[in-house]
C-alpha cells in the first residue's frame, strides 16, 4: 500500500520504450521552373536538388554505381505520392555549345515524378499561380515548395 490517503493499494511498473531518434536530412526549399512541372522539351517532372544536399542524399539512400535511384514518399495534404531519387553523374559526354574539357564532371541529385500521374497532379494543384506563370513564358516569383525530411523515405511537403 503506497497511501491511504490516496487509496492506492498496488502499482505495476510501467516500462516505457525509450524515445527514438533517427538523423533527417535538412529541410530545402525549391523554386519551381519548366522542368518541375514537365514543361521542358523533355518533360521531366523533376528537380536538381543544391551541390551542398548532394552527398548526404547519396549517403542517405544508399545512391552507387548499381543503385542509381531509389523510391520516396512525398506527403502533400496528408496523402501519399510516390516520386524518385535520382543520382546522376553530369560527364558532359553530349556537350552542345562548350567543348567537354570546358566544364568539370560532376554528379547532381534530381527528385523527379515524371511516372507518377497522381504526383504530377498533387504538385499542379498545389502550386497552380506558379504553372501558370510559367506556362506563360515568365519567371516564378509567387511559389516556392519546401520539402521536410521526415525519416527513412519521407518527405513532407509545404506549399508556400
Amino acid at each position: 500500500m503506497l497511501s491511504k490517503d490516496l487509496k492506492i493499494e498496488s502499482t505495476s511498473l510501467i516500462v516505457m520504450p525509450k524515445p527514438k531518434i533517427w538523423d533527417t536530412l535538412p529541410s530545402f526549399r525549391v523554386w519551381p521552373k519548366k522542368t518541375f512541372f514537365g514543361l521542358d522539351k523533355n518533360s521531366a517532372f523533376c528537380f536538381t536538388l543544391h551541390k551542398d544536399l548532394t552527398d548526404s542524399i547519396i549517403r542517405h539512400f544508399g545512391l552507387r554505381e548499381g543503385k542509381l535511384q531509389s523510391e520516396i514518399l512525398f506527403i502533400i495534404c496528408d496523402k501519399e505520392y510516390q516520386a524518385t531519387v535520382r543520382w546522376a553523374r553530369m560527364d558532359r559526354r553530349n556537350p552542345a555549345k562548350l567543348a567537354k574539357e570546358d566544364l568539370p564532371e560532376r554528379d547532381v541529385v534530381q527528385f523527379g515524378w515524371k511516372k507518377y500521374e497522381l504526383t504530377q497532379h498533387a504538385m499542379k494543384d498545389n502550386l497552380r499561380e506558379a504553372h501558370n506563370l510559367i506556362s506563360a513564358g515568365q519567371n516564378n516569383n509567387k511559389q516556392s515548395v519546401v520539402f521536410h525530411h521526415a525519416g527513412d523515405e519521407i518527405f513532407i511537403i509545404q506549399f508556400e
